[in-house]
């Protein structure tokens, strides 16, 4: 198995890791407390993580080596879960450490996350940049499906231990793939800087990313607001993830205004986790043939066609479908965006304009969801016309944002992209 292939083999595993988590320690708590008011606070350190590591993880990551970063994050996941595994066997852990683990898993995370991202545009090129964002995106996504279920089973037949211990295995497996591949890597020279990915030679980093981590995030949103091909495509993905606030009305709509049973409420959100899997493998297929801004555009306009299809659905089969098209059309906005920013912004700072971008969706798609929440309460607990609204917004908002940015920038990231197609492609 060549260095490409094994990265990400690795990352299908870690991200799997990342779907057990989901239930895993949830679960680990309600069992130790039987709290259900807990037992939520611990699908919560996730975003905490965000919260507290979302300023400074670009930064750190461009001053550092992002391969260090992947082994050190992946390194420290490992040791939650094993933690948090001897936890279960040594009655009367209290519950404040393990929400304190999982809030420092969740951490380890985000700077994962943040050097993955430089890590991919190192190691693939041309074509293989979005077919490399495609996958991940699709193992992330059929994470979320076959993770909880993993779960299940595992405690079912080998207890609460074993699924904490298989999760850890992941990181491990993750860990050993990313080195590997890291030891098989040259030196790159990168917009004027050199960083050396092999395991023997320093690492040394122009002066441009020296300086406090405040200055170094602002310089990164900075570029962010002040490159028209880059803010184009955030405030796009701004707008969409403000409309898709709407999503997470998907199960109270089922349950309260389709009178869905807890098993078909499950059917309708499980379409979204199938339709996302298969949104990103489509863009892995067809992003290297296709125009990048038309891609994103059409996979906008889907969002707002699945937004209407879920507030008109008459039965859960049909809002499963449309939630299928919404999710999926998602994930084309999601990759596309993604390999778009991994070509335009300069290396040195792809880090941290990718938190600063991260952190700025991430805000819109929270007043997304408080708005759509507040809406549906002013509609008499009725989301039909919130998610029409939503689609109504998509799409408008949509073609304000082209006409007044993307329109203008269109054009020089479509030659972009096309240079980028006939770079050399590295192994």
């Amino acid at each position: 198995m060549d260095g490409s292939r094994l990265f990400l083999f690795g990352q299908s595993i870690s991200l799997l890791g990342d779907g057990l988590a989901v239930l895993a320690i949830p679960l680990l708590v309600l069992q130790l407390t039987g709290s259900p008011v807990l037992s939520a606070l611990a699908a919560a350190p996730r975003v905490i993580g965000y919260l507290i590591a979302g300023l400074p993880a670009g930064p750190l990551v461009d001053r550092a080596d992002p391969w260090r970063v992947l082994i050190a994050a992946d390194a420290v996941r490992m040791a939650v879960f094993l933690l948090l595994a001897a936890a279960v066997a040594v009655s009367g852990c209290p519950v404040t450490v393990i929400l304190g683990l999982a809030c420092v898993a969740g951490a380890a995370g985000v700077f994962f996350e943040t050097a993955l991202t430089v890590a991919v545009r190192d190691l693939y090129t041309g074509p293989r940049l979005m077919r490399a964002n495609g996958f991940l995106e699709t193992s992330g996504q059929l994470s979320l499906v076959l993770g909880p279920a993993t779960v299940g089973v595992l405690m079912a037949a080998a207890g609460q231990e074993a699924a904490l211990l298989a999760n850890a295995g992941t990181f491990a497996v993750s860990l050993v793939t990313v080195w590997r591949t890291y030891r098989r890597l040259p030196v790159a020279e990168f917009a004027g800087t050199t960083t050396t990915v092999g395991a023997k030679r320093p690492v040394v980093l122009g002066a441009g990313v020296l300086g406090s981590v405040g200055a170094e995030f602002w310089s990164g949103l900075r570029y962010l607001v002040t490159s028209p091909s880059v803010a184009s495509i955030t405030l796009l993905q701004a707008v969409t993830s403000l409309g898709l606030g709407a999503e997470t009305l998907i199960p109270f709509f089922a349950r309260e205004r389709l009178d869905a049973s807890a098993v078909l409420v499950g059917l309708a959100v499980a379409g979204g986790g199938i339709g996302g899997a298969l949104g990103a493998l489509i863009a892995a297929a067809a992003g290297p043939r296709w125009s990048p801004v038309p891609m994103c555009l059409t996979g906008v306009l889907l969002m707002a066609v699945g937004l209407a299809l879920v507030g008109l659905a008459p039965g859960v089969l049909c809002l499963a479908l449309a939630n299928a098209l919404l999710a999926g059309a998602s994930m084309v906005v999601v990759v596309v965006v993604r390999t778009l920013r991994q070509q335009v912004v300069p290396r040195p700072l792809l880090g941290r304009v990718t938190s600063a971008a991260r952190s700025f969706v991430l805000a819109a798609s929270a007043v997304g969801t408080m708005l759509t929440g507040l809406l549906t309460r002013l509609c008499g607990d009725n989301p039909r016309p919130v998610f029409l609204g939503a689609a109504v917004f998509v799409a408008v908002s949509t073609a304000l944002v082209w006409a007044g940015v993307l329109g203008r920038t269109a054009r020089r990231l479509d030659v972009f992209d096309r240079s980028n197609q006939c770079a050399p492609i590295s192994s």
